[in-house]
């Protein structure tokens, strides 16, 4: 009798700790930014985040840190925008150090429509990713923040001018003196997403030449141009191009590519005088000098 007495004993001791082991198992395989979002909906956002502050951990976990979970789920899902920017304040009063929650915070204010502040918490995430210790999570972070900044500051599209088809008639330039070149067409247009820039060039007689496509690179802060050759198989040769607005429709960037493994260079002078054209001057370094010689004018009319 005693021995049965003691095994049902042993039987719900082992049940009670097992169900406790279940039990955590399952409590812990429950994300906590999940709990907090079922206690949000459940009892409203100051007990979810009471609920944080008893259960966070002490590791900052970036990407996946519970708080910013919780504010993209608010935001993204519920739509609830004056919750989910709460949630991204309190991250950042929490982690005043680290890169993420103001870029997070950023995508909140974009949602809101306030771009301005936007930009800014962008710019404090970007400067911030240079203490990040991860070379790949800094690139990482960097690339995103930066990526928005040059969005919001249209530094992707300063090219936009350029969109149209076009007749090119060109003169060159060999010492000085003036060649006439034959006239060619340049189709330019976005490739879908709006942000890279596609240039069809063809020949007189619409023979075909070649193409460009030229993107911007938020972490160089310059445009990256790939060019190939619609004739010949040369593969595919690329530039870094820097340009500079100086105003009243005038452009100006240097053009740096490697031809032959010797490092080269050419200036690119862009004048728009309307809608309708635009004048683009080519220049090349004159041998041991600082100057550049005038190598190619072309004159842009668009077509209808």
């Amino acid at each position: 009798m005693e021995a049965k007495v003691v095994l049902k004993r042993a039987v719900s001791i082992m049940f009670i700790l097992c169900s406790g082991f279940l039990f955590a198992q399952e409590d812990t395989q429950t994300a906590l930014e999940e709990k907090l979002y079922e206690e949000y909906k459940s009892n409203g956002l100051d007990k979810a985040m009471e609920m944080y502050k008893k259960h966070k951990s002490s590791e900052y976990k970036s990407l996946e840190e519970p708080l910013n979970l919780l504010g993209y789920k608010l935001m993204m899902e519920d739509k609830n925008l004056d919750a989910a920017e709460k949630v991204f304040q309190a991250q950042i009063e929490e982690y005043p150090q680290e890169a993420n929650p103001y870029d997070s915070y950023g995508d909140l204010l974009l949602e809101k429509g306030e771009k301005e502040k936007a930009k800014e918490q962008f710019k404090k995430a970007a400067k911030l990713a240079e203490n990040i210790e991860d070379e790949a999570e800094k690139n990482q972070m960097k690339e995103a923040s930066l990526s928005k900044l040059a969005k919001l500051e249209n530094k992707h599209r300063q090219l936009d001018f350029l969109a149209g088809y076009w007749e090119v008639t060109q003169t060159g330039y060999r010492d000085g003196q003036p060649v006439d070149l034959p006239t060619s067409t340049q189709n330019i247009s976005y490739l879908p997403g709006e942000s890279v820039l596609r240039i069809n060039h063809t020949r007189e007689g619409d023979a075909a030449c070649c193409e460009r496509i030229v993107a911007y690179n938020a972490m160089e802060d310059n445009y990256e141009m790939a060019y190939i050759n619609a004739v010949n198989p040369n593969g595919i040769e690329v530039s870094d191009l820097k340009i500079k607005d100086k105003g009243n429709g005038k452009f100006e960037f240097v053009e740096d590519y490697i031809e032959n493994n010797e490092q080269k260079q050419v200036k690119h002078e862009i004048s728009q005088a309307d809608d309708e054209n635009i004048d683009w001057n080519i220049y090349v370094p004159k041998e041991d000098s600082q100057e550049w010689e005038l190598v190619n004018n072309m004159k842009f009319k668009k077509k209808n």
